[in-house]
């Protein structure tokens, strides 16, 4: 079977990873965009044309004032930083979910990351922010109706999701070994592949990669048939 065209990841194991260590959970998330940072230049080598990372539920505003905050902090030092990177390696980056909830600053250098790396033609990578699949589902349907639609069809709800420029899923990886998936891409991963590595998210690389992808090449796609 060929490589999947979008692969999913669910980045779980971030606060695991600091604790095994004795150390603070943003310790663990900076852990973690390494891990992506790495996890993208693989993606670009193997010629994988989507990607798209959960990085933030619309769930995860239950943990501590501390840890969101730090959350935060590290995504706008992300996003800023880390332009000249994704103009180097020809990465287009777009951000799916409700930024209205995000500081100014941080919405302003999420506009500005998805601008100044629009023309690139590689990797097309989805970061998601403040993203629930279930939401994405409200807000397309209050789309269409704000619209003056009558009848909702699958091919509108998935032309109004935040990732209407992606196509569904093929491969979905959630690291830690947790076998969930979260509220995460609920119509979009109606028929992708499930992979439930036990790497957690900070160690995750190159070589994880390339096993996931071998798990996936062994799989036989059905689609609701035989």
């Amino acid at each position: 079977m060929a490589n999947p065209k979008h692969i999913a990841f669910i980045l779980d194991g971030n606060g695991r990873w600091a604790a095994r260590r004795g150390l603070p959970r943003n310790m663990g998330h900076r852990e973690g965009v390494k891990a992506i940072e790495k996890t993208l230049l693989a993606l670009c080598e193997l010629q994988i044309p989507y990607a798209s990372f959960f990085a933030f539920s619309t769930d995860n505003w239950k943990r501590s004032k501390e840890e969101v905050d730090g959350l935060f902090s590290l995504a706008e030092e992300y996003f800023e930083k880390g332009i000249d990177f994704f103009n180097e390696h020809n990465i287009k980056v777009q951000i799916f979910g409700d930024r209205s909830a995000f500081s100014p600053k941080l919405q302003t250098i999420m506009q500005n990351v998805c601008e100044k790396t629009a023309q690139n033609t590689g990797l097309n990578a989805g970061f998601c922010l403040n993203y629930g699949g279930r939401e994405d589902i409200v807000q397309a349907v209050n789309k269409l109706i704000e619209s003056g639609e009558k009848i909702v069809t699958k091919q509108l709800i998935s032309a109004n999701l935040y990732s209407k420029d992606y196509p569904d899923p093929d491969f979905v990886i959630r690291t830690s070994g947790e076998q969930r998936i979260s509220n995460f891409m609920l119509w979009q991963m109606s028929y992708a592949e499930l992979y439930f590595p036990k790497v957690l998210w900070p160690d995750f690389d190159k070589k994880h990669l390339i096993k996931s992808l071998k798990v996936f090449s062994k799989r036989k796609r059905r689609f609701g048939g035989y």
